[in-house]
């Protein structure tokens, strides 16, 4: 099961960008426990405190986001079913971090899944940009640079295994 929109609102949306983050607090927190690889677990150990930050950024935006969100559909509904798929396609839903935890059999893997999960996320976040005011895009704008300077410092944790 993935995570789903079920009211196109503001509130539905920054409820998820919320449980996004939460989870990959959480996978990151997990992952860092069972690598052996000092730098790889230091990296996890600090992107998952990034999250962390993120969680607390989007419930600050989510204070003066609109709750209706109008679109120019060629069908109703077109939007929310364009923003469904992509959150369905993101590498974690409600309930499989601990799959992918226990998966993990070398360091490189967590990295890959990291990495995935960030690049994942910026595609999300550069969607909700399109239903916040000029100051939750200045917001979302920072939060998506942060999510390219982890993938910045995956990459480069991972080009030196």
């Amino acid at each position: 099961m993935s995570w789903s929109i079920v009211n196109f609102s503001g509130g539905e949306i920054i409820r998820l960008a919320v449980e996004i983050e939460k989870a990959g607090k959480l996978f990151y927190e997990k992952a860092a426990a069972v690598v052996d690889d000092q730098e790889v677990k230091d990296v996890l150990t600090y992107l998952a405190g990034e999250e962390e930050k993120h969680v607390s950024d989007f419930q600050a935006l989510g204070k003066g986001l609109k709750e209706d969100v109008v679109y120019n559909e060629s069908y109703p509904g077109e939007y929310g079913d364009y923003l469904k798929s992509l959150i369905d396609s993101h590498v974690f839903n409600e309930h499989n971090v601990n799959d992918l935890v226990r998966d993990i059999k070398a360091p490189r893997e967590a990295l890959a899944i990291a990495f995935r999960f960030e690049k994942d996320s910026i595609v999300i976040f550069q969607e909700f940009s399109n239903v916040v005011d000029a100051n939750g895009k200045v917001m979302i704008d920072a939060l998506i640079a942060q999510e390219k300077e982890h993938i910045r410092k995956i990459a480069d944790v991972a080009r030196t295994l």
